[in-house]
């Protein structure tokens, strides 16, 4: 039963935050390369399914809520800030298109973010899909063996 739990939590972590919550924890626990890569892949394919298809229903919301404001209360619409991560993303956006979006999902943003900034950039899901699926199991695959020595000498030094 506690392996189940255990396989369970890094699926679910994995679906959200993946680089640095789901491979760490699969890790941790002690999962072997193919276990580690299959939980992880399996819950961040999951997380893009998700986040993919319910991004569109959260922009058309964000919109009428914007219109909706912007005739009710005229004196509450925001200005529109550029910070550096925005800068970054359009810079990202412009320079690398669809396929720098997907490979920064999961290692700098995360994945429902980086799922929602593709949904409103590019419209075509499947391809969409194809991307971050492929970015999802190459991160997975490689942050295996970035984190794997990490791992190794946090347990001999500390534990």
């Amino acid at each position: 039963m506690n392996f189940w739990w255990e396989i369970f939590s890094v699926y679910l972590l994995s679906t959200v935050k993946f680089v640095f919550g789901g491979i760490p924890m699969a890790l941790g626990m002690g999962f072997s390369f193919f276990e580690a890569v299959t939980v992880t892949s399996l819950g961040g394919f999951t997380g893009v399914t998700i986040f993919v298809y319910s991004s569109d229903k959260i922009i058309a919301n964000y919109k009428r809520k914007q219109a909706h404001n912007r005739i009710h209360k005229p004196h509450l619409t925001p200005t529109k800030v550029f910070t550096k991560k925005k800068r970054f993303i359009v810079y990202v956006k412009k320079k690398f298109g669809l396929p720098g979006i997907a490979l920064l999902t999961p290692l700098i943003l995360s994945i429902p973010i980086g799922c929602f900034l593709a949904v409103r950039y590019f419209k075509d899901k499947q391809t969409i899909l194809i991307y971050m699926f492929s970015s999802v199991f190459i991160w997975s695959s490689s942050s295996y063996y970035l984190y794997k020595p990490l791992i190794n000498a946090i347990r001999k030094y500390f534990f």
